[in-house]
């Protein structure tokens, strides 16, 4: 008869439906802390991007990271698709999350949190549903 127990290795989890704003782990006594704040998205039409595209600049320019250049790159981007006639969402939501990926790495990015949430948060919701991820990047999680 074949052992039909799993390895000790493996370990998988599967999600059926929608596993949105929960924390998942694998494998024996392992413990996880995750602290999530919900965020309360504005309506898309009522957020000015350009002005919080400013305002994640200033916030991401406080974060000392080797990848500095990168980060400015990467906002650079995101800024000159939104002077589009036509902004290309998908464009832009690229560009910040290499822009927050990057900034992540940094030491003391953790400091810069509170003043990242306010306009990630706008971002995020003149973005679409598409991007509600980046929340997750600065400690937030969508309805």
């Amino acid at each position: 008869m074949a052992d039909t127990a799993p390895s000790p290795g493996a370990r998988s989890i599967h999600i059926g439906g929608n596993a949105a704003n929960n924390v998942m782990v694998t494998g024996d006594r392992n413990t996880v802390a995750a602290t999530y704040q919900q965020a309360t998205l504005p309506a898309p039409e009522r957020v000015d991007i350009r002005a919080e595209l400013a305002a994640l600049r200033e916030a991401l320019s406080q974060v000392q990271s080797p990848e500095s250049r990168k980060i400015a790159n990467a906002l650079s981007d995101a800024e000159d698709e939104v002077g589009r006639p036509q902004p290309a969402k998908a464009e832009v939501g690229q560009a910040l999350q290499r822009a927050l990926g990057y900034a992540q790495q940094a030491e003391g990015f953790t400091q810069t949190l509170d003043k990242l949430k306010t306009p990630v948060t706008n971002i995020a919701a003149w973005l679409g549903a598409n991007w509600h991820s980046l929340l997750h990047l600065v400690g937030l999680s969508s309805a």
